[in-house]
């Protein structure tokens, strides 16, 4: 089934579209969802006061008085309520299904994996990833020659910049998942669609090590090797243990997803703290974390809670190593 053909809108009536299973989301009461949920079609419209515009204007097409006097009283008294516009056909991504039984049959389904609009969301996943993984790379790199007392706070402006503003720019195209970490957990917690989330994985891992590539390029390889890319680092015969990292990975970025669904995931917290600050709060979280583990150990660099960027600066260099598997 083509995505145009999943959907019937009633421009006349201003009514919703209307469309089948697939394309319910979990909390039909919020629209269009959290940032991470993007642009999604729901069963119904929400009948909150305030949620229809007057349009007066209208009235004056059929008016049947002669003085304006008795068009302002119709207008006054006979005010016509109009619903919102439905969301264009090309922003429409795949909501989460109604139960995992549903999504895992609607996972086997070619039409899932076909939707021209969802790969066109997991090309940019993938553009966004790229200049995500190559920015934050070039940060790493740059602060690496800094004393040791100021490259905390550097990573926390900078990755609260940097996080931040990605969202802001992507968050109506994709929701802006940039980490396979978010578009993991929003599956599992119903907000995206499993075969949409696997796309987004796909698409970010790739975007990231082409990100790393270039930034290889752009330093020379023996620059990239000397600072690591960039990227994610645990010297091997260092202080730090495999344990030990893994123990850290494990914990900022379970403390990164509770946050995260705290301030902006969870769709219900955009009536507390609308959406715009979402993003705001989530590259504050990510600030903390990186600059809070960034000098745990010498030869550790810290949690690095985005499994496709450290993949992808490792890849760009081409240097492995067996714990890689903490990241």
């Amino acid at each position: 089934m083509s995505s145009t053909s999943r959907f019937k809108f009633n421009f006349s009536s201003g009514t919703t579209p209307h469309h089948n299973a697939i394309l319910r989301p979990r909390a039909p009461s919020i629209f269009p969802g959290s940032y991470a949920v993007g642009p999604q079609v729901q069963s119904a419209w929400p009948v909150e006061e305030g949620a229809f515009r007057v349009d007066t204007t209208a009235l004056s097409l059929g008016k049947t008085d002669s003085t304006e006097d008795k068009v302002e009283e119709r207008r006054r008294r006979l005010p016509v309520r109009l619903a919102p516009e439905p969301v264009p056909r090309d922003s429409v991504l795949i909501a989460p299904s109604d139960s995992w039984r549903d999504a895992l049959r609607e996972s086997v389904s070619l039409h899932a994996w076909t939707d021209p609009q969802l790969w066109k969301a997991g090309v940019i996943e993938f553009a966004s990833s790229m200049a995500f993984t190559f920015t934050t790379g070039a940060i790493g790199v740059t602060v690496s020659g800094y004393p040791p007392y100021m490259i905390g706070p550097a990573l926390f402006v900078a990755n609260t910049a940097v996080v931040s503003l990605f969202i802001y720019a992507f968050s109506t195209a994709t929701g802006a998942h940039l980490n396979p970490l978010i578009s993991l957990a929003t599956m599992f917690a119903g907000l995206s669609h499993p075969v949409r989330s696997i796309i987004y994985v796909i698409c970010q891992v790739a975007g990231s090590c082409v990100g790393g590539g270039f930034l290889r390029a752009g330093l020379g390889y023996a620059r990239a090797l000397e600072v690591h890319n960039g990227g994610c680092f645990l010297d091997p015969n260092g202080p730090v243990t495999v344990g030990q990292a893994a123990a850290i990975e494990f914990i900022a970025s379970f403390s990164l997803l509770m946050i995260a669904f705290g301030v902006g995931l969870d769709p219900r917290q955009k009536q507390l703290y609308g959406a715009a600050m979402g993003p705001l709060l989530v590259g504050l979280t990510v600030g903390l974390m990186t600059s809070g583990t960034s000098a745990l150990n010498p030869g550790y660099t810290g949690a690095g809670m985005f499994p496709g960027r450290c993949l992808g600066l490792a890849a760009g260099v081409g240097k492995f190593y067996s714990h890689d598997w903490v990241w």
